[in-house]
């Protein structure tokens, strides 16, 4: 629910959706919710120009323009009637936004030399939601500069109103009460490796060409994200065996990753908050040892046969359910607190031994790409799997990235030596 003022740009409070429900219970230095996407330019940002851009398109994006508050039983967004301002890069990235003081925003825009990047908690929005208005920012900014763009495309402008739609809350909008959902999964293999200081969040990104990796996945007659996905599944298979026999023993449960599905690609919505929910391929190595292609077999059919609509509907039962439960409604908010992490890590983080998102490619006007070089996708940190990836596409290069709450970086060695072996090409960085 939400309360429209006269000016359709503008709301009033609205309540969470669905996704943002459990994140608003759980978000903490550890668990930050927040992910972070950026872009880098062809100058050095001019950040008073930047500041223009983001105040003329804020209003196009009302449903981002709030503070999360606290109500009896549940927490909802609240019209924030400040600017958000430019902020300066910190030193790791996906930090903790306190966001329920004063006239923070639940998101963050920084600017650093040739990089402007957004940091957004998933209270919000979904990295879908983020890169639109990423887009939005980035079409002001260069229209400012008197870059003339002739088709804006699917990029909002600051002159739109926005769509009512885009408030909307599709979880509950496709929820069909009569489907039955499935029963929760065993425990997968976590490392057993110790949490850095709080704050510390290490990341390594790979570059490569989308064409190396293309043709390895076609050759492999798999997509490029189940072609990833079984590389990480493998690295992992990798780290659980060279554990000595009883360290292994102990340790051994399912390996499973979580691919997050863009929902809108199933389902008619123009939503702009949370709407992705996740697969989670993997294998079992208590049944013994895995070779690659039957990685990559079990991956492929997987994705294949439970990204659908049937599937995905079972999922949205099982979550907007546990919501509308009377009890669960009508518990105070401090006693729900008590119990959400339980249940972000027994419903999610429990299930799977790490993450890989794929945004997949960033598509601009053809004015914007003569002045944007390169886009990067980094995941929220997590004290559970502590190790995630993500990756998106720009032009000819595709950007992975591994952001980990551990001072261990065998995960992303592995990965990496594994594609440079298999003849793709890979820059790597790090902060």
């Amino acid at each position: 629910m939400l309360t429209l003022n006269d000016d359709s740009k503008t709301i009033e409070w609205m309540r969470l959706d669905n996704a943002a429900t459990i994140f608003a219970l759980v978000y903490s230095k550890r668990i930050t919710t927040v992910f972070r996407l950026s872009a880098v330019i062809d100058h050095p940002v001019k950040v008073s120009i930047l500041q223009q851009a983001l105040e003329h398109i804020i209003d196009r994006f009302p449903y981002y323009r709030v503070h999360l508050r606290r109500g009896l039983f549940w927490h909802y967004l609240e019209k924030n009637t400040a600017l958000p301002k430019i902020e300066p890069e910190q030193r790791d990235p996906c930090q903790k936004i306190e966001f329920t003081q004063g006239n923070n925003f639940p998101f963050r825009v920084m600017a650093y030399k040739n990089r402007v990047s957004v940091e957004f908690s998933h209270i919000l929005t979904d990295g879908t939601g983020a890169l639109t208005f990423l887009k939005s920012l980035l079409a002001e900014y260069f229209t400012l500069l008197g870059v003339e763009i002739e088709d804006w495309g699917d990029i909002p402008r600051p002159d739109e109103q926005p769509d009512f739609e885009e408030y909307e809350d599709a979880f509950k909008h496709y929820y069909r009460k009569e489907i039955p959902f499935r029963p929760l999964v065993e425990k997968a293999f976590h490392l057993p490796e110790r949490l850095d200081k709080k704050g510390s969040f290490h990341i390594i990104t790979g570059i490569t060409e989308v064409k190396e990796v293309l043709d390895k996945a076609r050759s492999l007659k798999v997509s490029i994200t189940e072609f990833l996905v079984s590389v990480y599944i493998n690295v992992l298979q990798e780290i659980l065996h060279s554990y000595p026999p009883k360290k292994k023993r102990r340790l051994a449960s399912p390996i499973r990753i979580m691919v997050p599905v863009n929902l809108r690609r199933i389902y008619k919505t123009k939503t702009m908050r949370n709407f992705s929910l996740y697969v989670i391929p993997g294998i079992d190595p208590r049944l013994g040892h895995y070779t690659f292609e039957e990685i990559l077999n079990k991956v492929h059919h997987y994705m294949r046969s439970d990204v659908d609509d049937k599937f995905i509907n079972q999922q949205i039962a099982r979550n907007v359910r546990g919501e509308l439960n009377p009890f669960v409604r009508f518990t105070p908010l401090v006693i729900k607190k008590l119990f959400g992490k339980a249940i972000y890590y027994n419903m999610g983080e429990k299930l799977y031994s790490g993450v890989l998102t794929n945004l997949g490619q960033v598509k601009l006007p053809k004015e914007l790409e003569n002045h944007i070089e390169s886009f990067y996708f980094l995941p929220a940190p997590s004290p559970f799997t502590k190790n995630a990836c993500a990756i998106v596409s720009y032009k000819d290069k595709l950007v992975i990235s591994f952001g980990r709450v551990i001072k261990s970086q065998e995960v992303e060695r592995k990965f990496f030596t594994s594609l440079v072996r298999m003849g793709i090409k890979v820059k790597v960085e790090s902060n």
